[in-house]
């Protein structure tokens, strides 16, 4: 399974027989074709019946909470105030989005999860977690790996750097390099410790 990162919540995760589009904009997305995807998740929003039914030419979306399993892909959406918080299992590898997440999880949620091999969350600030409260949740649901999503490039944005976030998780400056994707052949198992994956947002 290939996970890469395009801004703000927005990953895609491209696995053996399925390609699932988490958070993708409204608007289309530069390089990921239509063809490309076969399913959307969103962690906001409830899901359309008419949406996730199979149709001629349309790809399927998921949002909101539930369990769904479509194309050998299994979803878990938990209600999370104003966001769910979507697992999604590729290839057994189970990947959890948090979105726009602004709160700490409960330990029912967090025991709902199970392991989580890949946690993609905000770290920025703004309009949803920032570095401290991310460390925070990341010690709460201890991944083997955690993707941050929603930081700025620099000082001034609306977004804090990630850097922030790096040094939260005890990471030393300059000790990390953003990656073009994350692969992974399978489930990570348990680990000791979390591993800190900064990946590059592409436009396609």
């Amino acid at each position: 399974m290939e996970l890469t990162y395009h801004g703000h919540s927005c990953i895609r995760l491209r696995g053996r027989e399925m390609t699932v589009l988490i958070d993708p904009p409204q608007t289309a997305l530069p390089g990921l074709a239509k063809g490309t995807v076969g399913m959307i998740v969103r962690t906001e929003g409830t899901t359309d019946p008419a949406k996730l039914r199979p149709r001629d030419g349309e790809v399927q979306e998921v949002c909101g909470p539930g369990e769904f399993e479509i194309g050998g892909v299994s979803i878990l959406g938990l209600a999370a105030g104003e966001t769910t918080v979507m697992r999604v299992s590729v290839d057994d590898v189970r990947v959890v989005a948090a979105g726009r997440l602004r709160r700490q999880l409960t330990e029912d949620e967090i025991d709902s999860l199970g392991h989580v091999d890949v946690l993609v969350i905000p770290v920025g600030g703004g309009d949803a977690l920032g570095a401290i409260d991310a460390a925070k949740l990341v010690n709460a649901v201890e991944p083997s790996i955690v993707v941050p999503a929603r930081f700025g490039a620099g000082a001034g944005g609306e977004y804090d750097p990630v850097g922030k976030f790096a040094q939260e998780m005890g990471l030393a400056e300059g000790a990390w390099e953003p990656q073009p994707r994350l692969v992974l052949t399978g489930s990570t198992g348990e680990t000791d410790e979390t591993r800190v994956v900064l990946l590059e947002a592409r436009a396609g």
